[in-house]
This record gives C-alpha cells, structure tokens and sequence, in this order.
C-alpha cells in the first residue's frame, strides 16, 4: 500500500546552523553594547544594540528555545548574561544622556 516504509515516529533531523545561536547573539550584542554605551554619539546605536540584545536573551531564555538552538544549557546562560549586560548598557545610556544634555 504505502511505499514509504519506516518513515513513522521518526524525527526531523535539524539542518546544521551557519550562524550564531540566540543566546550568543544577546551576549555579543550585551557586550558591545555595554562597551560604546559611554562613548557620546555611538552611545545611541549601543542602546538599539541593548534592545536587541535583551530581546534575543529573552528568546533564548524561552521555552521555545530548545527547540530553535543546540546549546542547552550554555545557550540559556549566555541568554541571561545577554539580557543582564544589555540592561546595563540601557542605564548607562540613560545616564550618560541625561549628564549630556545638562552640560
């Protein structure tokens, strides 16, 4: 009947990724971000740069994510310290802002 023999309860195997995961994306960008948050003009791409690393440390963080990343656990810890540095880069840019602008 079916010429398709063997082909239940088999999973999908996953094509092999070229590119960073989620959780070293939100620490790459965490890190650069924290890193030019001090400087004066470069100090607005680092804030968009700590959103986006937030919003992927969120994504790694998620439920979902261990279906998207072969990581595991070092993915959900570069998530979170993703997360944490793009925070800090949001605080010092909302500083350093707020000293520009009284200068």
């Amino acid at each position: 009947m079916s010429s398709r023999s063997g082909s239940r309860g088999q999973k999908p195997k996953k094509a092999p990724s070229s590119g960073m995961d989620l959780g070293t994306r939100a620490l790459v960008l965490g890190i650069g971000a924290v890193l030019f948050s001090w400087v004066p003009l470069l100090n607005i791409v680092a804030f968009l740069a700590a959103m986006m690393a937030v919003g992927f440390g969120l994504m790694a963080r998620s439920s979902m994510s261990s279906m998207l990343g072969e990581g595991g656990e070092p993915n959900l810890k570069r998530g979170m310290w993703g997360m944490v540095l793009g925070a800090i880069a949001m605080v010092v840019f909302v500083v350093t802002a707020v000293r520009y602008s009284v200068l």
